[in-house]
This record gives structure tokens, C-alpha cells and sequence, in this order.
């Protein structure tokens, strides 16, 4: 068919294309390719319609030939009887054509890649390490390249460290941004040209003068969403959707080994009885936490609460009421605080909860909230005696309070140990500095 006879190819596509072997998807792009008469369009779609064929095992590609700036590209059908010739110029195939060459030697670098990082393995290299390997595989779709990861801070990815390639905020605060908000919303892999006004919008990255192009890939799996993978490409020119496809690949990489992580830090974080944070997981929490807090410019709460008089629901109803009392007080504290607030169990009877982002007048009130539907709570035992529980809580904050973490922990230990001395059953903050 002759690149300049745009009636060939509309008979083609209407006519000779076994139409009920495709998929809606093609039939409809196939539908707008003849209803816009654009003949660059339908030279797209019957590349595509036989191509899909083609993985279907009803046609393969069976010649390709260049001559005089012009490809003349052969797809057969595997019992003979039929084959079609498409003809375009070098420019055209370059822009449209699959390249499945390209992408059979890209994908197996990528997924080894990707695989080699998915787990820690023991190798004392560091979560934040490993995601760095993985967004250096974008060099391998895209030369020149460069990985970006924007992780929600809801995903509750710990022992992360933010970097130059790595940052983390709120998912509320990244979907209201232009930019971030769509993808967001429809899931969908995003490219935005240098030119186009959205590429102007405040990124979470500093996007140099040399990026002509940003692509932007939705991180999410099993249910969650982890953050958006965002690529710097230096040409404004994509020109291969195999590149597309290898970015997506490394998304669902970081996705798994996020997952991966995450399972891996609950298995060795979390107490198995009240389903808090255990204390070597607050050990390693709190200078990070802090550390976010010093550079976000924002304020960090610290809460340490005790249960009231715990030793006597041990002595006097048995241990097993004592640890039916711990899941309980435990339960109802976790759920009246946020999602990105930090909840561990420190020891015995006694838990600590950290709120990023929240000053002394926050951390005060989300205290005595939690105090009062703890005390308001009943606990019955195996016989029908209702028990009641109440919590006592000292506080202070990062860095108004305190700077550094043994101040911290020993001014609202401090707190908590004056408020049982007066009378259990109270919350009491540092009051200035001492």
C-alpha cells in the first residue's frame, strides 16, 4: 500500500483486517483511525491490529525491507494464504513501529535487575540502598534517565531515609498537586512534555533544564498504594513504548519489594500480643522520626502512657486477664490516633506513641483523648466483673522540650511519673524548660 494513498489503508483497516480476531480495544482505536481520515493514524493502527494478530499466533512479521528513506514492512499468516505489505517512510516506522528487538534485551537486564533487589538477603545493605539500585535501572529503558520515588507516608514504609532520589509526604498533600493529583486519580502511567503548562508545576524533585520529559508511574499493589515513580528523560522524544514498558516494570519492582519490606519489618517489629511496635523497632524509630521533624521544620510528639495499678490485674484475676487488658488498651489507643502516627509497646505495661507533626497543643489533646476513652472503657472478666482501666500520660515535644533523644524520653518519663505521684489517671506535659 502506497504511504500517500490514504484510501488503501482505510480499506484495509475496514475491509481486510479480520476484525472479529481483535480486541475491543483495537476495533475502537481502529473506529477513530477511520473516522479522523488521518492517514498517519491508520498506518498506527493496522501496525498495531497486526502486531496484536501477530501475538495471537495468526500472522508474523515476514519481511522487512528499507529503501529510499521508505520501510516496507511484510506481515504473513502462519498458514500462507495470506500476507499484507505496509508501506511508510523511515520517520514513520521509527515512531510506530514496536521494536520488539529493543524491548527482548531490555526487559530480561531490567527484571534481573529488579530481582536481585528485592530482598535484603542479609547483606547488611539498607532498605533505602536497595531502592536506589532499583531507580537506577531507568537507565537501562531511557540513557540518561534518572529514577525519582515519591512514597506516601501512609504506605508505612519504615527504614526508609529520604534523599536526593527519595522523598515522602502525606498522600492528601501529593494528590492535591497538579502535577500528582491525576495519576492519583486514574492509576494510569502519565508523560508530561517540556512545553506542556502541567511541566511547570512544583515538583517534589528539582527537574533540570536538560529534562524534556517527565513520566510518572502510580505505585500500587495488593491493595495499597505505596507512591509515584518519576522519571527524568532528557529527550522530549519518547518514541518507543518498549521504554514505557520497562518503566512500568521497575514501578511494579519497587511495589513488590515495598511489600516485601513491609511484611519483612512486621515480622520483626511488631509484638505479637498487642500488635503494637515492639521496643527495638522504637529504637530504631525515633532518630529517624526525629531526624524528619529537624529537616521538615515541624514538631514531633512524644507520649509515654502506663496502665494504672496493671500489677494487680495480674495478681488478682490472673495473667491472662493482664494480657487481655494490654490488647485492649492497645487496640483503643491505636484507634484514636492517626495513620501516620508511631505506636509501640516499650515494655511491661507501658507504650509510647509518636506524632509527627503535631505541637504541644495537639499532642496534649490527642493525650487526654486517648486518656478519657480508655478510662471509659470496660473490660469484663471470664466471671462478668467489669474492670475498670485507666491510663496515666506523660508528654513532651521535639524539638521545644528537648533536642536530642534521651532528653526526650527522660522529660516525658519524668512527666508521667509527677502525674502518678498526683493521682494517677491524667495527662501532664513538660511545662517549660528545666
Amino acid at each position: 500500500m502506497s504511504p500517500h494513498i490514504e484510501k488503501d489503508y482505510q480499506f484495509f483497516l475496514k475491509n481486510l483486517i479480520p476484525g472479529h480476531l481483535l480486541s475491543s480495544e483495537r476495533l475502537e482505536g481502529i473506529a477513530g483511525a477511520g473516522r479522523s481520515g488521518d492517514r498517519l493514524t491508520m498506518v498506527r493502527e493496522s501496525i498495531l491490529a497486526l502486531e496484536e494478530l501477530a501475538k495471537r499466533g495468526i500472522f508474523q512479521r515476514s519481511g522487512l525491507t528499507r529503501s529510499d528513506g521508505k520501510v516496507a514492512v511484510t506481515y504473513a499468516q502462519r498458514d500462507g494464504r495470506t500476507s499484507y505489505t505496509l508501506e511508510l517512510t523511515n520517520l514513520e516506522w521509527e515512531s510506530l513501529s514496536p521494536r520488539p528487538e529493543r524491548k527482548a534485551g531490555l526487559v530480561p537486564s531490567v527484571l534481573a535487575g529488579i530481582l536481585s533487589s528485592l530482598t535484603l538477603n542479609g547483606s547488611g545493605v539498607s532498605s533505602t540502598e536497595k531502592i536506589e539500585d532499583i531507580l537506577g535501572l531507568v537507565e537501562y529503558a531511557s540513557p540518561g534517565a534518572e529514577g525519582r520515588l515519591l512514597l506516601f507516608r501512609e504506605s508505612f514504609i519504615q527504614g526508609v531515609r529520604e534523599s536526593v532520589n527519595i522523598r515522602e509526604s502525606a498522600a492528601d498533600e501529593i494528590g492535591s498537586s497538579a502535577l500528582y493529583g491525576p495519576v492519583m486519580g486514574d492509576g494510569k502511567i502519565r508523560t508530561i512534555l517540556r512545553g506542556e503548562k502541567i511541566f511547570a508545576e512544583k515538583s517534589y524533585f528539582r527537574i533540570g533544564g536538560g529534562v524534556g520529559a517527565v513520566v510518572l508511574v502510580p505505585l500500587a499493589g495488593n491493595g495499597r498504594k505505596f507512591g509515584i515513580l518519576q522519571v527524568h528523560i532528557p529527550d522530549a522524544t519518547l518514541g518507543d513504548n518498549g521504554i514505557l514498558f520497562n518503566f512500568n516494570l521497575i514501578g511494579q519492582g519497587l511495589v513488590r519489594f515495598l511489600d516485601n519490606n513491609r511484611h519483612l519489618e512486621e515480622m520483626v517489629s511488631v509484638d505479637r500480643l498487642t500488635g503494637a511496635n515492639n521496643r527495638s523497632y522504637y529504637d530504631s524509630q525515633l532518630p529517624l522520626e526525629m531526624e524528619r521533624a529537624t529537616r521538615n521544620r515541624k514538631s514531633l510528639g512524644f507520649l509515654i502512657m502506663d496502665i494504672d495499678d496493671f500489677k494487680k490485674f495480674n495478681d488478682v484475676y490472673g495473667h491472662d486477664t493482664g494480657d487481655e487488658v494490654l490488647k485492649l488498651v492497645a487496640a483503643t489507643v491505636r484507634n484514636h490516633l492517626r495513620k501516620i502516627d508511631l505506636f509501640f509497646r516499650f515494655g511491661g505495661e507501658e507504650f509510647i506513641a509518636l506524632l509527627p507533626g503535631a505541637n504541644r497543643e495537639a499532642s496534649e489533646r490527642t493525650a487526654e483523648r486517648i486518656r478519657e476513652v480508655v478510662s471509659a472503657t470496660a473490660f469484663a472478666t471470664g466471671e462478668g466483673e467489669n474492670l475498670h482501666i485507666t491510663l496515666t500520660i506523660g508528654g513532651c515535644v521535639y524539638p521545644d522540650d528537648a533536642d536530642n533523644e534521651k532528653e526526650l524520653f527522660r522529660k516525658a518519663d519524668k512527666n508521667l511519673l509527677e502525674a502518678k505521684n498526683s493521682g494517677k489517671n491524667r495527662v501532664k506535659f513538660q511545662e517549660g524548660v528545666d
